[in-house]
C-alpha cells in the first residue's frame, strides 16, 4: 500500500504530514486500528486539503449524527485549501463532502470517477465499497473495485475489495479466487480479503473450511480495528452455530464480539445479529440484551442508515425500550419500511403470527438495504422463525383450506 499510494502527490510541504497521511491509509485499507494517524498529519500541516479531508472520512464512518457533525468543520477546512491541491485530491474534497451532505449517491460516482482516473488510489476505491454496500449497489460495487484489481500486480488489497464484491454479485467461485491470490499476497494485513474469502466458502456450503480459514487467521486481527475484528469473529459465531456448536457461539459474543468498543455502531450490529441468532437457535442469552440496548439507545435517534437503523430497533424492543421503540418504528415507516419494523418488534415482542404477517411481504425491500448478503439473511431467518413459531391457526381456517 505504501509503495502504491507513494506514487500519488500528496499536496503538502511537510514530509511528517505526507508520511502520516500514508500511514492512515494504509490502516484504512488494512482495517488497521491506527487510522488515527491522519491527526498526526492536521497537526504537522493543517492546511493540507487532504489530511481535512480524510479526517472528515474517518469520522463519517461512526454513521452517527455526532460523526458528522465532527466531520463539518474538517470538510469546510478542506475546501479553504483546495486551491493549492492535485486535481485527484479536489474531487476527493468533492466526494467526501457529498457524504458529508448525506448524499451518497454522488459521493460514490465522484469516488468511482477518482478510481477510473487514478486506480492505485486505494483509499477512493475503500470509501466507494463501503457506500456502495451500505445503498445495496452490488453491480457498482463490482465495477468499482474490478478497476482497482486490475492494476494491482504488487500488492493485493485491491484484489481483496474485488472479492468481496464478486461474492455479493453471486459469483463465490471467482470471488474465492481473487481472495486466497490477495491473502498470498499479503497474508497478515488483509483480513478483509479473509473476511471475503469466509463469505465465498460459506456461500458454496463449506462452514467447516470457513471456520478453518478464519481460525488461522484469528491471531493477526489483533492490529484490526474494532468492526473488523469484531465482525471477523462473529462469522465464527455463525459458523459456530451452523456446526451446533452453540456453547461456542456464545463464548464468542462475550469473548470477542461485544465489548471491544461497544459504542460504535458495526460493533453493536454484529452484537445484535448475533444474539437474535442465538435466541432463534434456542439459546438463552440471559440479560445480554439490556446492555446492547442501553449502548444502542443513543444511536437510535440519528436515523443515517434504515439498515443500521432496524437493527437498532430489535434491540430496543427486545431490551424493553418501548417508548424509543415507537418512536423509531414511526420513523422508519416514514422511510418505507414500515413492514421491516413492524415484524422486527413484533418478533421481538414475541407475536410471531404478527411478525410473519408483517415480514413475508417486506422481504422484498431486503435487497436494497445495506450490508452483506449474510448480514441481510438476518431478516428472512426471523421471517422463518416467526412462521416456525407462530400460534396453530383455529381448525375451521384448516377446513377452509
Amino acid at each position: 500500500m505504501n509503495e502504491h499510494y507513494l506514487d500519488l502527490p500528496i499536496s503538502t510541504a511537510s514530509a511528517r504530514a505526507a508520511s502520516a497521511i500514508v500511514t492512515f491509509a494504509e490502516e484504512l485499507v488494512s482495517h488497521g486500528n491506527g487510522c488515527q494517524a491522519i491527526f498526526v498529519a492536521l497537526e504537522a500541516d493543517p492546511e493540507c486539503a487532504l489530511a481535512q479531508a480524510y479526517a472528515a472520512a474517518l469520522f463519517l464512518t461512526l454513521m452517527t449524527r455526532e460523526g458528522q457533525v465532527q466531520a463539518a468543520p474538517r470538510i469546510s477546512a478542506a475546501w479553504v485549501h483546495a486551491a493549492g491541491a492535485t486535481e485527484r485530491e479536489r474531487r476527493t474534497v468533492s466526494a467526501i463532502t457529498a457524504w458529508g451532505a448525506g448524499d451518497t449517491a454522488s459521493a460514490v460516482q465522484q469516488f468511482r470517477h477518482i478510481v477510473e482516473i487514478w486506480p492505485h488510489d486505494l483509499v477512493a476505491a475503500k470509501l466507494c465499497q463501503v457506500l456502495e454496500l451500505g445503498r445495496g449497489d452490488v453491480a457498482g460495487m463490482v465495477r468499482t473495485s474490478g478497476m482497482a484489481a486490475s492494476i494491482d500486480d504488487r500488492d493485493g488489497r485491491a484484489l481483496g475489495l474485488h472479492a468481496f464484491a464478486l461474492d455479493q454479485n453471486g459469483q463465490a467461485e471467482l470471488a474465492l479466487r481473487f481472495a486466497r491470490r490477495a491473502i498470498d499476497m499479503s497474508p497478515t494485513h488483509d483480513p478483509w480479503a479473509q473476511h471475503a474469502a469466509t463469505h465465498a466458502l460459506a456461500a458454496k456450503g463449506l462452514p467447516l473450511e470457513a471456520r478453518a480459514l478464519l481460525q488461522a487467521h484469528a491471531p493477526g486481527w489483533k492490529r484490526c480495528s474494532s468492526f473488523m475484528l469484531t465482525h471477523n469473529w462473529w462469522h465464527l459465531a455463525l459458523f459456530a452455530l451452523e456446526l451446533g456448536d452453540r456453547p461456542g457461539a456464545l463464548r464468542h459474543f462475550d469473548e470477542h464480539v461485544w465489548g471491544v468498543r461497544k459504542g460504535h455502531c458495526q460493533d453493536q450490529i454484529n452484537a445484535i445479529a448475533l444474539l437474535a441468532r442465538l435466541e432463534m437457535a434456542g439459546v438463552n442469552v440471559g440479560g445480554r440484551w439490556d446492555d446492547v440496548a442501553a449502548h444502542v439507545a443513543p444511536n437510535a435517534e440519528d436515523g443515517i442508515d434504515g439498515f443500521l437503523d432496524l437493527h437498532y430497533l430489535y434491540a430496543l424492543a427486545r431490551g424493553g425500550y418501548d417508548e424509543a421503540t415507537d418512536s423509531l418504528v414511526e420513523r422508519l415507516s416514514s422511510r418505507s419500511l414500515a413492514g421491516l419494523a413492524n415484524g422486527l418488534v413484533s418478533h421481538a415482542r414475541g407475536d410471531h403470527q404478527a411478525a410473519a404477517l408483517a415480514l413475508g411481504p417486506a422481504q422484498a425491500l431486503v435487497p436494497v438495504l445495506g450490508g452483506s448478503n449474510i448480514q441481510k439473511a438476518l431478516f428472512s431467518d426471523l421471517y422463518a422463525d416467526s412462521v416456525r413459531r407462530m400460534t396453530p391457526a383455529p381448525q375451521h381456517w384448516k377446513q377452509a383450506a
